[in-house]
């Protein structure tokens, strides 16, 4: 989907984007800067409330790799190759959920 630029800075005009690695305290950081100035905490995974219920292994199997983890170990010593594939395949499956989820 293309959006022009205008009707972006429109919505856009008062959105943070807070980025960085796994493990670096996106979500933390996002919560407290939500809390502290009464701002709307819409974290990476705010979706899940919706998608953990109900992503399927073979819709959605990137989403679902989160929920077949044996422990923390298996995600973070993947491949870098590995990494990078999840990284756009779970982007791709969580927008069908976040698309939906701002229309609610």
């Amino acid at each position: 989907m293309k959006i022009e630029n205008n009707i972006l800075k429109h919505y856009l005009k008062n959105v943070y984007f807070i980025t960085g690695t796994a493990y670096a305290g996106k979500s933390t950081t996002v919560k407290m800067l939500a809390d502290r100035y009464d701002m709307v905490f819409c974290g990476e995974n705010y979706h899940s409330n919706v998608s953990d219920v109900v992503a399927t292994d073979d819709a959605q199997p990137d989403i679902c790799f989160m929920k077949n983890l044996t422990d923390w170990k298996e995600f973070v010593t993947r491949t870098p190759e590995e990494y990078e594939r999840w990284i756009y395949s779970v982007g791709k499956e969580t927008a069908e959920f976040e698309e939906q989820e701002s229309h609610c």
